[in-house]
C-alpha cells in the first residue's frame, strides 16, 4: 500500500516536471520564432526595396540590421515580462 502511494506521488511529481519542461520549451520556441520572424521580415522588406528602387545592396543591409535590432528588442521585452511575472508557472495550475 505504501509503495503504491509513493509511486502515485512520484508520478504526480514527474507529471509536474514534464509540464514545467514543456512550458520552458514553449517559451524558448516563442522567443526563437520571434527573432526569426523579425529578421526575415527585415530581409524581405530590404530585398523588395532593392528590387523596386534599384538600391542594391543597401536596402537589404539596412533592413536586415533593423530587423535584427527589432528582434532583439522584442526578445528583451518578452524576457523582462516573463521574469517580472509574479504568478506560478502554468504547469502548477493544471490539474490532472
Amino acid at each position: 500500500m505504501k509503495n503504491e502511494k509513493k509511486q502515485d506521488t512520484e508520478s504526480q511529481d514527474d507529471k509536474l516536471n514534464r509540464m514545467e519542461l514543456i512550458d520552458i520549451v514553449v517559451v524558448a520556441g516563442s522567443l526563437g520564432l520571434t527573432l526569426f520572424v523579425c529578421i526575415c521580415t527585415g530581409v524581405f522588406i530590404g530585398r523588395f526595396i532593392d528590387v523596386h528602387l534599384a538600391t542594391s545592396p543597401w536596402g537589404i543591409i539596412v533592413f536586415s540590421l533593423l530587423g535584427t535590432v527589432t528582434g532583439f528588442w522584442s526578445l528583451y521585452k518578452k524576457t523582462v515580462s516573463y521574469m517580472n511575472k509574479d504568478i506560478k508557472p502554468p504547469g502548477k495550475n493544471r490539474s490532472n
